[in-house]
């Protein structure tokens, strides 16, 4: 049986308490690989702690690849993980030195992506058209945004503030909100970072910019594929060398990574979008090796974590390594696609070259927006509207899934549902004529986004995938918009041999 001491957890909440316990005995061995956990009920009664909490505890554990369930018997190790972590967790969280790996060729093609075929075709999603029934928008639609309580830190901070608007704000952002942001990533990840590294921007398009002045154009940047795709424009457009590299069911491939020239990568660990998956610790560890190894950094884009629903958000790859990861996110997605802020957390290494090269940079974001984000954040009210966003994510993915069990979809649509944003995959059949599916949805105006078109190098079952985002819909119009997705299926089935 496992025994902790609560008393030392301090102001954490329990069942990350628990979560790292359990985690640093199994880096360091004193729980093997293959070793069977007690059950959730034995420790949560052993610990005198809610169920609940061991639950959530288990649960952060297995969706990071620590342990793994097995249906009817319980929770196990993962198997390797000595091996995985050579001289327990100092060697995990350090930078182990590896021996250089043999050198790949890597080929760079000067081909066009495939989203500008698929964009230049006849039956092409119009991008001027205005669509009733937008699947496209990963957002929680209307009502979500906390208009009241913004309206309200706004006038106070025109009335507090009112000094702060005659000077120029702080050129890496207001020292107000980078604490805010510095003590959230502390009491809702676990991760502590020095105010001091926090860089703000309006947008992570322009965090990026910041790094290919800071690492230079003559190296490669490597990316997901699929993947966010303006990530490599932003650096193809700059001049910087792009390459795609594939991404499985437990995140990039770090196989298929080349060992010489290659100096950033981009990846979402914790919530790839749009496959959904998430990195296992195996893969997050030959991932900092392989950064280790070759002198590079890695950018861990923490995309949606915040939203996911079930379960716990995933502890952040930066924690395995602050020297070679930079971490990024953005409030675009949890409060508003107009609000423009998005912050980076700089290694120390990075952040000295900043300061030497780049400090006359002057502040980017609107000192006003920073002050009444940080209000917002200091005062709770990002904890409760987050709460309220994923209970409302819960909500409208139950009526969708419902909704969907109601139709006659499945016997030639299949999906996989993603448990962090607020959308789903559907993979339509080879029996299904895609041109004609989409020009059906088209004209009844439901807009909705292959897979393919987040792909660099396609293949014909991204194009039979598609992203059905869910959010921005009105629950009354998710049984009508099921309704004309199923006809068009019905519409566009191949007939005969």
């Amino acid at each position: 049986m496992l025994t902790y001491s609560l008393s030392e957890c301090g102001k954490k909440p329990i069942y990350r308490y628990i979560y790292e316990c359990i985690k640093n005995d199994i880096l360091s061995g004193t729980i093997p690989s293959g070793e069977k956990l007690p059950s959730k009920r034995s420790l949560a009664s052993n610990l005198e702690v809610a169920v609940i909490t061991v639950e959530n505890a288990y649960s952060m554990l297995e969706a990071e690849g620590y342990i793994y369930a097995v249906e009817k018997k319980g929770y196990y190790v993962a198997e390797d993980m000595k091996a995985m972590f050579t001289g327990g967790i100092k060697a995990a969280e350090g930078n182990p030195s590896i021996p250089a790996a043999p050198s790949k060729k890597v080929l760079i093609t000067k081909k066009h992506p495939r989203f500008d075929e698929e964009e230049s075709s006849d039956c092409a999603v119009d991008q001027k058209k205005t669509y009733k029934y937008d699947l496209t928008m990963s957002s929680a639609g209307k009502g979500s945004f906390p208009f009241d309580t913004w309206a309200k830190l706004s006038r106070r901070i025109l009335l507090d503030k009112e000094e702060t608007f005659t000077r120029a704000p702080e050129n890496i952002g207001v020292y107000e909100l980078r604490s805010a942001i510095a003590d959230y990533l502390y009491e809702a990840k676990g991760i502590s970072v020095g105010k001091a590294n926090i860089i703000i921007g309006p947008g992570t398009e322009y965090l990026h910019h910041i790094l290919i002045q800071l690492l230079g154009r003559n190296s490669f940047t490597a990316v997901e594929d699929p993947g966010y795709r303006n990530v490599g424009r932003i650096y193809e457009a700059n001049g910087v060398r792009v390459i795609h590299v594939p991404v499985d069911q437990e995140g990039m491939r770090t196989d298929k990574l080349p060992t010489k020239g290659t100096k950033l990568v981009h990846v979402s660990p914790s919530h790839h979008f749009p496959l959904g998956c998430v990195m296992p610790v195996s893969r997050r560890q030959k991932l900092l090796e392989w950064a280790d190894q070759c002198d590079a950094y890695v950018i861990e884009d923490d995309y949606d974590s915040e939203l996911r629903s079930d379960g716990r958000p995933i502890t952040p790859l930066y924690m395995m390594d602050r020297e070679r990861v930079i971490y990024m996110n953005t409030f675009t997605r949890t409060l508003s696609p107009s609000v423009r802020i998005a912050y980076m957390v700089l290694p120390e290494k990075l952040m000295s070259m900043y300061n030497e090269k780049l400090i006359f940079y002057s502040g980017t974001v609107s000192g006003f927006e920073q002050y009444t984000l940080a209000a917002f954040i200091k005062e709770g009210y990002y904890e409760r509207h987050i709460r309220r966003m994923r209970n409302l994510g819960r909500k409208k993915r139950s009526i969708f899934l419902e909704t969907l069990k109601a139709s006659n979809l499945g016997k030639y649509v299949s999906f996989s549902e993603d448990k962090a944003g607020l959308y789903m995959i559907m993979e339509t059949s080879e029996k299904i004529f895609q041109k004609k599916f989409r020009k059906i949805l088209d004209e009844k105006s439901v807009k909705i986004t292959q897979l393919g078109l987040y792909c660099y190098n396609s293949t014909p079952r991204f194009e039979r995938r598609f992203l059905l985002c869910y959010g921005n819909l009105e629950e009354r119009d998710m049984e009508k918009v099921i309704g004309i997705i199923e006809e068009a299926v019905k519409q566009s089935v191949k007939h005969g041999k």
